[in-house]
């Protein structure tokens, strides 16, 4: 065999062996890569079943609280009649007192006051309605009633004998009127519950009237506020 022969011989088996340890280094490549994908998705299982645990854990810990919530909201729901029993002569002295108070107030827009207080009464009279409910409308009740004594309102209502009379009230300081023909003008003494009727008040309630119409600016006015009589016993 001559030099030439015996090196391309030689080239021969380098190039096979090499072939081999490459086939051999695939396979073993190609097992690690099996491992490794194995093993990612064996680590994936175990975070997904993590996973599912503690979303689990938190389903069961709402489930809990929902229950203990339904506990509570059936406790209250079994003492409510007794709340109910309870509110009820609350709200009829509410009522009582608003009731008598209007009657004994100034007596201005009283178709409209009488109406709210009538209202009222048909609701508290209702067993159908609830006790919330009837609360509601009183305190509406006595929101309005308190925003009458901080306002100036002007309003066309008939007298008790019948005439037709502009009406303005200052709060609860004083109401004035006026009747539609202009031929008496005069306010209410609530000390003595009665109609009084004044002619040396015509300019100021005339005035009074304008202000309260927005026809004129604000000014300073006197009116008419009948003095608490005094020396009771």
């Amino acid at each position: 065999m001559t030099g030439s022969q015996s090196n391309k011989n030689s080239m021969t088996t380098l190039v096979r062996g090499g072939l081999f340890i490459a086939a051999l280094c695939a396979a073993s490549g190609a097992a690690v890569a099996q491992q490794e994908t194995a093993g990612a998705r064996y680590a994936q299982m175990l975070r997904d079943a993590e996973i599912t645990q503690q979303y689990n854990a938190h389903i069961q810990q709402q489930i809990a609280s929902q229950q203990a919530e339904m506990a509570s909201l059936e406790q209250q729901i079994a003492g409510l009649d007794a709340t109910a029993e309870a509110v009820q002569p609350l709200l009829e002295r509410m009522f009582a007192d608003l009731e008598s108070f209007v009657a004994s107030d100034v007596p201005f827009l009283r178709g409209e006051r009488t109406a709210r207080i009538d209202r009222l009464r048909d609701l508290m009279a209702r067993v159908d309605a609830s006790p919330s409910e009837k609360y509601r409308r009183l305190m509406e009740a006595y929101q309005i009633e308190m925003e009458y004594g901080r306002t100036l309102d002007t309003y066309r209502e008939a007298m008790a004998d019948g005439r037709e009379a502009d009406f303005v009230r200052l709060g609860r300081v004083t109401l004035m009127y006026r009747t539609t023909d202009g031929s008496e003008y005069g306010y209410w003494d609530n000390e003595q519950k009665t109609w009084v009727a004044d002619p040396g008040r015509a300019r100021q309630i005339e005035q009074a009237l304008r202000i309260a119409k927005e026809e004129t600016a604000p000014d300073l006015i006197t009116v008419p506020v009948p003095a608490a009589q005094g020396g009771r016993s």
